[in-house]
């Protein structure tokens, strides 16, 4: 996790990358319909299939499971302990969907892990100040993210960890919430001072 003075940066960009020694996963398994759901803040439901299981990418040797799960699918995929940091302290809804982890060799690494889609977005930040690259589709969403600035007049007061509008599929994280997980030394998540320089695609 990044080191940031406490105090110095009220939000983060919250991203997963793949540590040493750590898992990831890189393939969407067969029977989920409505992939994209859990990416943008729509409520998956009685659609999300039981029983379901990812496969640790075997382009990655690292066995360890990290809090936050390294992935290429846009999802927040966490622990059953992230999941229950969550449960009390991220200030909105979060649908907990279960899985089941493959290792590299198909047999079962963890039954209790989770994407966590956090219901809704927030129309929070301020184009003007932004840099990136914007869908071709929709000019409000950015594609590529070099620079990523709130308005944080525009943030719900109670919500510690949310999604935008702009880029539903990078988490925005408060500053209190960072420094809870420091303290409780969750593994996984690699965070970006919001208003800072970067190169993320979503």
């Amino acid at each position: 996790m990044s080191s940031v003075p406490q105090g110095a940066n009220k939000y983060f960009l919250l991203v997963s990358e793949v540590l040493d020694g750590y898992c990831a996963i890189f393939k969407m398994p067969g029977g989920m319909r409505d992939i994209h759901k859990p990416g943008l803040g729509v409520r998956m439901g009685d659609i999300y299939p039981p029983g379901l299981r990812f496969q640790m990418a075997k382009e990655e040797k690292g066995l360890k499971v990290a809090d936050v799960i390294p992935n290429a699918l846009g999802y927040l995929m966490v622990s059953a302990r992230m999941k229950a940091l969550l449960e009390q302290h991220a200030g909105g809804e979060v649908e907990f969907l279960r899985f089941t982890l493959l290792n590299h060799r198909g047999r079962v690494a963890s039954e209790d892990c989770y994407i966590a889609n956090l219901i809704g977005t927030q129309d929070c930040v301020d184009m003007a100040r932004s840099e990136g690259d914007a869908s071709e589709f929709n000019p409000r969403r950015l594609v590529f993210v070099r620079r990523l600035v709130l308005d944080e007049t525009k943030v719900t007061p109670e919500a510690r960890l949310f999604r935008t509008t702009t880029v539903p599929s990078i988490p925005i994280i408060r500053g209190d919430l960072k420094d809870l997980f420091e303290r409780e030394g969750v593994t996984g998540p690699t965070l970006y001072p919001v208003g800072t320089e970067v190169a993320l695609t979503p």
